[in-house]
């Protein structure tokens, strides 16, 4: 990856109502493979959540830089999957970009970009084990597999968020600032 190349977040966030959900749902299945064939695909990730009387899907693509989203946004193929997808009724369709995953951490923060990912990386497999782990023990086999999965992501987006991404971040900066001859092995 070229130095100034960074992983970049596409967010949308769609609301709908119930009689769209499976129309919408496979038309963004479309959109998800056709986007897995382009140049600097990273990923993607869905949430689908009921609010009230309509759903809200949260959809996340990542790249490995902004120009390959670019590229992926002024292509034609994605013109014609988004065309399909946006003939369903939607009452509200958001789009930002994330590109700058130091809007998570302090301002004074030192923590690069590539260690924050590798922050990020280390808390959703250790804390969504862990998670896992807590659901087996605690909720009945009866609960729903859906509830169960929205339920954990919920609580790993907000422990990490809130707790263990501020948290480490802080003891990293503490570490790479403090003097050369309190740091082990100096």
């Amino acid at each position: 990856m070229p130095n100034d190349a960074r992983p970049v977040l596409s967010i949308i966030v769609r609301r709908f109502e119930d009689e769209f959900k499976d129309d919408i749902m496979q038309s963004l299945e479309q959109l998800q493979k056709a986007a897995a064939n382009e140049e600097g695909y990273l990923g993607d990730h869905n949430s689908l959540s009921k609010q009230g009387d309509c759903y809200e899907l949260v959809n996340v693509f990542s790249f490995d830089s902004r120009k390959n989203l670019e590229r992926w946004e002024s292509s034609d193929l994605r013109k014609d999957c988004l065309a399909n997808l946006d003939q369903h009724p939607q009452k509200v369709t958001k789009h930002p970009h994330v590109d700058e995953f130091s809007l998570f951490l302090s301002p004074r923060s030192r923590v690069s970009k590539i260690e924050i990912v590798v922050i990020l990386i280390f808390w959703i497999l250790v804390l969504g084990a862990a998670l896992c782990y807590f659901a087996d023990l605690l909720l009945p086999e009866t609960f729903p597999a859906a509830v169960r999965s929205v339920l954990l992501i919920s609580i790993n987006v907000v422990l990490i968020s809130y707790v263990f991404l501020p948290w480490t971040s802080k003891l990293l900066t503490r570490l790479k600032t403090r003097p050369a001859h309190k740091r082990p092995g100096t």
